[in-house]
């Protein structure tokens, strides 16, 4: 049994990824408007007054007809009196998550890095932990895609750095603040990196605000693609010769963002948290301290190319063992393992 709320073009891949790969998991799915100010509007009206009373009867509903519970939502695991397996890729370190994952009914739990699991150790959870990354659909990804995207917008001698969000927001924006969707920082870096190398383009994938639009205007080399469907993004993201993370603060856990980058053979240039760890391990890219590091290490990697392709193709080779595939037949395992099919 598995109960969320969804829109299609979800924010978070990894369970539009994931669901479909579980044949066992039967997910039911209160579906709002992609249209992002209607999806505001259900959520302040309907799911914010009605989700504390509704939720924990239709998971205790759950429980009559289903033996095992599959959560991404610690909520919801003290109305279920079944096995559960719960997935926790934005952790929040709390007390409470770390009871609710304390709770007798939670046979395992699964996280995108092993540090989220001793964290969650030293607030006393002893429940058995599973590490399974945040992953990459190669299921739609072909090479002739990645040319055609390349003789559409390419030009010979071009040097490509890409980014990629759901939204691109400014201050003053709504949702500007969040530092997920904030790029005002990376238009500084931009205006910099530009300024060193006039080849470049940045290729912005994301919904795009139009104050954004304007401020990057007036910098000049950026070119907006929008919202790229799914099936469509890697062949974009493999036409880039950077990946750029510049977020400035250490937030999450595992970026799907740097994942791609990698499944799709590109290095990443990022600041040096936590969250981006993956890099240093898989030699993927450059970690940097400082914006001027930053700058650096992009103007670094346009002008040596042999560098470049040799981070390129050790970001590739690790990239290819996130294929969602791989991993989902890992998840399929755990929840035979301690959700096993109730005998009849």
């Amino acid at each position: 049994f598995f109960l969320s709320h969804w829109f299609r073009g979800h924010n978070n891949p990894r369970y539009a990824e994931l669901l479909p790969r579980l044949p066992r998991v039967d997910a039911y799915l209160a579906m709002l408007s992609d249209r992002r100010a209607l999806r505001g509007l259900q959520y302040r009206v309907l799911l914010r007054p009605l989700r504390p009373r509704l939720e924990p009867r239709l998971v205790r509903l759950g429980a009559r007809r289903y033996h095992g519970l599959f959560t991404t939502d610690n909520e919801q695991i003290p109305y279920f009196r079944g096995p559960v397996v719960s997935d926790v890729d934005d952790p929040r370190f709390t007390e409470r998550d770390a009871a609710q994952l304390g709770s007798p009914q939670v046979q395992a739990y699964v996280v995108t890095e092993e540090r989220a699991a001793r964290a969650f150790e030293a607030l006393g959870v002893e429940k058995q932990h599973y590490v399974i990354p945040q992953g990459v659909d190669f299921s739609s990804f072909r090479p002739g895609d990645v040319e055609a995207v390349a003789q559409r917008r390419r030009a010979p001698g071009d040097f490509v750095v890409g980014y990629m969000a759901a939204w691109l927001l400014v201050g003053g924006d709504r949702g500007g603040e969040n530092p997920l969707y904030n790029a005002e920082h990376l238009l500084e870096l931009w205006r910099e990196i530009r300024a060193c190398v006039p080849r470049a383009q940045l290729w912005l994938l994301g919904g795009a605000s139009k104050a954004l639009e304007e401020r990057a205007r007036a910098v000049g080399g950026v070119v907006f693609f929008g919202r790229v469907p799914r099936e469509e993004l890697l062949a974009h993201v493999a036409n880039f010769d950077v990946g750029l993370y510049p977020r400035t603060k250490d937030q999450g856990i595992q970026s799907v963002k740097i994942a791609e980058y990698m499944g799709a053979g590109v290095p990443t240039v990022a600041y040096d948290y936590d969250v981006t760890q993956v890099v240093r391990t898989a030699a993927a890219g450059m970690l940097v301290e400082s914006a001027r590091e930053f700058v650096d290490a992009v103007v670094r990697l346009a002008e040596d190319d042999a560098m470049r392709r040799a981070l390129a193709e050790t970001a590739g080779a690790y990239g290819r063992s996130l294929d969602w595939r791989i991993l989902a037949e890992r998840y399929n395992e755990v929840l035979d393992l301690h959700i096993p099919v109730a005998s009849r």
